[in-house]
This record gives C-alpha cells, structure tokens and sequence, in this order.
C-alpha cells in the first residue's frame, strides 16, 4: 500500500508516527517513573513515620515501668529510722515473699500504695494487679482473696513469668469490664534479687488512640497495631479491637518480612502498606493510605502530560507537512531534470547551493552523472570508430594472407619433390624433414579458422621438434605431459611453436644440442594454464624485466597499438592473445639464470560446476 505513495506522504506518514510514537513512549515512561517515584516516596515517608510511632509507644512503655519501680521497692527509711514501724516501708515485697496472709490493716495499706500511684501518675491506668510467684492477686479495684476470682479469665493469669516486660494485647478486662492493654512488668526481691512476681498494669485503649492519633497520615490513612499473635491491638474501627485480624476485613494483609513495604488489595482497593515492628511490644504498627490518594498527584500529572502531548500532536501535525514540502521540492526539480535526459538533453544543470545536505550531495551526483554519461557518449562514439578501424585491418589481413596463400604452394611442391627424391634415394632423415616441415607451413597457412584445438596445435608441434631431433639426434630431448582432458580446449592457432622455437634457439642450440623441451597442462579457476620449460642459461635479469614490461605493457595497450607490434615470437603471441581473450590472458616468462626457463599460456577454459 505504501509503495504506491509519493515521498511525501511516506515522509509524512513516518515522521508522524516517530515522533506521535515517541511522544507516547515518553508520557508512558514519565507516568511509569512518576508513579514509581511517588510510591517509593510514600514507603519512605510510612516507613519513616510507623517507626517513630513505635519509638513513641516503646518509650512510653519503659517510662511506666521506671515510674512503678519505687513502689515495687517501697520508701527507703533513713538510717536511725530503721526501727520505725511504719507499714509502708516495702510492702509489696513484704507481700510478695510471705505467703501467710496479711492482716486487714497491712492489706488495706497495700490497696493504698497502688491506688496512690493511680491517682498520682497516670490517669490512663483502669486497673493494677499484683501477682505472687504462687499465683496469689491482690488489686487497687477489688480484694481477690475475699470477692470473687474472676481475674482467672484475664489472659495475662496463664502466662509464665518472665524477667522481662511483656504487652499482652487489647482485650476486655474480666475484672472493670473495659478493652485494656496489659503491662506486664516484672517485680524482684530485693534480699535475694530473684523473681518475687510481677505488677500487672492494665491500660485503656484510649490514651493509645490519642498518641496514634496525633499522627495522621494523609486524610484517608491511618495507622492501627496488629499484634505477634494476629490480635488488632489498635484500629480506628473501634469494633475490630481486641478481634483477631483473620475475622476482619483486613485478612488478606500480608507482613513480609523481606519487605516493609508494599501495595496490597485491602478492603476492596489497592492499599500502600508500611509497617514497623516493636521488639519490646511484639507488635506491628502498620500504616495504610488507599493508593488512590497517593495518586492524585499523580492523576494531576498525567493529565497535565497528556494535554502536554496533545499540544504536540497539533503542533507536528501541522509542521510535518510544511518540512517536508520543503524538503520535496528540490527533489521535484531533480526528477524534472531527469525527464530532460531521459529525453537526450544533456546539457542541463542542478543548481547546486553551499552545504552538505543530502539534496545538495544529490544535485552534485546529478551533475557528476550528466557529465560522465557526456564524456562515456564520447568514449562509446570512438570505440565504435576504433572496432570499424580493427574490422577493416581484419579484412585487409585476410586479404594479405589470401594473396600470399599463393606463393607457398610453390615452396609446398618444391618440398614435395625434395621428399619424393630422399624417398627415392632412401634417405629417411631429409624425407622426414621435407614431410614435416610441408604439413607445418601447409598447416599455418590456412586461414579458414583462427582457433585451433590443443590437441591440433601439439601435433603441429611435435612435427617440428622432430626436426630439431633430426638435427640434434644425440642429446636433445622434448616431453609432453598434457593430460587427455586439455586436448579438446580451444586455442589461438600459432600459439606454441614460436614461443618451443625461441626455447630451442636460446637454451638448446647455444649449448650445441645438450637441452630438454617440456610441454605441460594444468587448469586453475577457470583458466587453462600451458607451460613449455627449457634447462637453458635462462634470461638475464636486465633483459627478463625488459621483457615482461613489455608485455604488460602490451596488456594495456589500445587494440589498435597491439595490431603494429612485433610479428614473431613470444611478444607476438602474448599480443594476439591479449586481442582474443582480454588483458587478463597472455604470456608470462619466469626465468633462473643458469637454471632454464618457463613461458606460461593463459587462456580461458570454463570448467562445469554442480
């Protein structure tokens, strides 16, 4: 669908998408990063705020027990006043240690020192109870030892004693009938400094809502206390007090331990949940704000961004178009140019302006493209004048060569009646000589195809190394390794005897006969390669380097410059090669002085491939 659209529009199209595309992504990743900063600030803030809360409740607690510390021991009497018989010189501990009962008098003065310290200190306190090691109760609101025992119900009866301060968790006092908290604090002898029992200080619930209170926490979020047990100690519900927290709507709260913060589905929304947990109390201080109160901020946030990307929008809206107009309009006068050549005018020019803009870089290629096909019309137009030039001294060779077609078959009969002559003498040696060297000039004289095969071409080539046998019978030597596969191979005709015949007259006949020929095929990529090797003196290095300059420098040369080169031996074969085959094929000459020689043929041969 898009490829039928202008430019245009396909740029309009893209730049819109990229940039709508990069406007959403970012209002996304902003609201992600927003929403996740605003989480993280909060857990910090409830983190923060549940663990100053605990801190508040936890001193709170260790100052009730320091404050009940000296009516556990008593007033101390001064030194000469030890004998005074004043009944409330250590009282509690006088209780505490003798299990006989106490008479009406020391009892009723035991009753005091605990409804003093209730009346002197702390008005929150609903009830105190004093327990023996043997379970014995007495208390500021009724004489157990005579009334009825009903503080055996309270949860605090059953538990062990401990050295330590225990927080029993809010329940309804058997004795005042009030949701209490119970402190438990223990009492030690002062004689043996042992465990002698423990006060029991039974707090109403409602000096702790004051204190939690105090400490809000946005207008929806509160905090309450969840205790080791599962008991809610505190919540702003006063009917979930005392209840375990699996009966409530808060059953689903989880309190994880790798983690004091997280968000939860409570109460039929997403809650951010923090909590702190108290050594002392063996509670959990949890705080909770509905997610959609923390959000506002964020709401307010997104819909500011949003708006933000709308103004965006209607702004790339309306640019797009008009950039890319702009951009398109040098292009439109590009393809009007184009339609000029395309119409064979070649003279038109872009307009190019200074800079290094894509347009610009075009409108100079355009130019460059204009003047190379100028100057390639030109090339064309004169290579097509060289080709007549090469056709016509084609034809003029042809013609030469019919023309001198003529006068050999004079020198073909004067062989013959030579041959015929040794043959009647019965001279073997000049009958192989005349015969041989007749079907060779026969042989090069043909004109009817200028390609031979190898197998032709060697043939032709062993008929005049026999003659140079003839002449050197003793010594000389000439071998043909050519696989059966080559024979076939299309090849220059002429190509070999030249190049055996400067072999023999420059390794064979200087050294009087004393020399080996060797002919050889091999194929490489494509390529036939044919080798023919002397045992010579090999090549002088001043003159080898002369010869292969030349013979590069025949492989560059113009066709027309190759048609006035040497007639004979190797640079000829190498020139009518490079006009057959291309500057890639020819002749090349490796030589080691006092070593030999080795010329390689380099022809085309295409080998079938699966």
């Amino acid at each position: 669908m898009m490829s039928r659209c202008s430019i245009r529009v396909k740029l309009i199209v893209i730049l819109l998408a990229a940039t709508l595309t990069s406007i959403l992504l970012t209002g996304a990743f902003s609201q992600y990063f927003y929403t996740k900063a605003a989480r993280n600030d909060f857990f910090q803030f409830a983190d923060d705020a549940s663990y100053r809360l605990n801190r508040q409740i936890e001193l709170y607690i260790q100052q009730m027990k320091i404050s009940v510390s000296s009516i556990l021991a008593g007033p101390l009497p001064k030194r000469n006043e030890l004998s005074l018989p004043t009944g409330s010189v250590g009282v509690i501990q006088r209780w505490l240690m003798n299990e006989n009962p106490l008479d009406p008098s020391e009892l009723a003065n035991l009753e005091d020192v605990l409804n003093n310290y209730v009346a002197l200190n702390y008005s929150e306190v609903d009830s105190m109870f004093l327990m023996s090691l043997s379970g014995r109760i007495v208390s500021n609101v009724q004489r157990f030892d005579e009334l009825s025992k009903a503080y055996l119900n309270e949860p605090w009866y059953a538990m062990p004693m401990s050295g330590t301060v225990k927080v029993v968790p809010t329940h309804r006092s058997e004795v005042t009938g009030k949701q209490v908290i119970s402190l438990l604090v223990p009492v030690y002898s002062l004689d043996a400094v042992k465990l002698a029992g423990r006060l029991v200080i039974n707090l109403r619930i409602n000096e702790l809502e004051k204190t939690i209170v105090r400490s809000s926490l946005a207008k929806k979020g509160y905090f309450f206390i969840v205790a080791k047990d599962g008991t809610i100690v505190y919540h702003p519900d006063s009917d979930w007090i005392g209840k375990p927290i699996a009966s409530t709507g808060l059953s689903a709260l989880q309190l994880s331990k790798s983690s004091s913060s997280s968000v939860q589905k409570l109460l039929g929304e997403e809650m951010l949940v923090s909590y702190s947990y108290s050594e002392l109390a063996e509670w959990n201080v949890v705080a909770m704000v509905p997610f959609a109160e923390m959000a506002s901020g964020i709401t307010v946030a997104r819909n500011a961004a949003i708006v933000s990307m709308l103004i965006l929008a209607l702004v790339v809206l309306i640019l797009v178009p008009i950039f890319t107009q702009r951009f398109i309009r040098p292009l439109r006068r590009l393809k009007q140019l184009m339609e000029h050549v395309e119409k064979g005018n070649l003279e038109v020019r872009a307009e190019v302006l200074p800079g290094k803009d894509e347009i610009q870089l075009l409108s100079r290629s355009y130019n460059r493209m204009t003047d190379q096909l100028s100057q390639l019309i030109e090339t064309v137009s004169s290579m097509k004048v060289n080709e007549m030039h090469i056709l016509l001294r084609q034809k003029e060779a042809k013609i030469q060569a019919l023309q001198n077609q003529i006068n050999p078959h004079l020198l073909y009969n004067t062989l013959a009646i030579i041959s015929s002559i040794a043959y009647v003498e019965k001279n073997e040696r000049i009958q192989v000589i005349t015969k041989n060297l007749g079907d060779y000039y026969r042989y090069t004289a043909s004109i009817v195809e200028p390609f031979v095969t190898l197998r032709e071409e060697i043939d032709q080539l062993k008929k005049y190394l026999q003659i140079i046998k003839i002449r050197f019978p003793k010594y000389f030597q000439s071998h043909f390794y050519v696989n059966e596969k080559y024979l076939d191979a299309r090849i220059v005709k002429c190509s070999l005897q030249p190049i055996v015949e400067n072999a023999i007259k420059y390794a064979v006949e200087p050294k009087r006969g004393h020399g080996t020929v060797i002919v050889s095929a091999y194929n490489e990529a494509d390529n036939l390669i044919i080798e023919i090797a002397d045992n010579g003196g090999g090549i002088e290095a001043g003159r080898l380097a002369e010869l292969q300059e030349r013979l590069k420098w025949i492989s560059s040369a113009e066709h027309g410059t190759l048609m006035k080169t040497e007639s004979v031996g190797i640079v000829n074969v190498h020139a009518r090669l490079v006009l057959q085959y291309g500057p890639a094929y020819g002749v090349s000459v490796t030589s080691f002085e006092h070593r030999g020689t080795v010329v390689s043929i380099k022809i085309p041969y295409p080998t079938e491939r699966g």
